[in-house]
């Protein structure tokens, strides 16, 4: 529902009663809301609808083969690619320390 609002809002403008109507049932989930779009979207000539579907459907391709080729990725080179810091800690200050739990916590021990 998020690629084909996108190739609503590309193709007719974010301004038009449809791309609303699809931007809003994609945002909600809510079946009345998709209800609607489903019937400002039938409302569109064939042509045009079969340019929307087969927009839609390319851009839905072209980012799964994507998002497949990320999974194929080993996790390690993904996470250092992120814009965190992963330098070590260095000096002992800047260790993380865990305090002891509180007494009730610790298991008790029987003799």
């Amino acid at each position: 529902m998020g690629v084909l609002s996108e190739v609503v809002n590309a193709e007719l403008g974010a301004g038009s009663i449809v791309a609303r109507e699809v931007n809003r049932a994609f945002r909600s989930g809510r079946s009345a809301d998709l209800r609607t779009a489903s019937a400002a979207f039938d409302a569109l000539p064939p042509w045009q609808r079969s340019s929307i579907g087969d927009s839609a459907d390319h851009r839905a391709r072209r980012y799964r083969a994507q998002t497949v080729e990320q999974r194929r990725t080993p996790v390690r080179e993904n996470v250092r690619d992120t814009a965190r810091d992963w330098q070590d800690l260095r000096e002992t200050q800047d260790r993380v320390v865990i305090p002891a739990p509180p007494r009730f916590l610790k298991p008790r021990i029987t003799r």
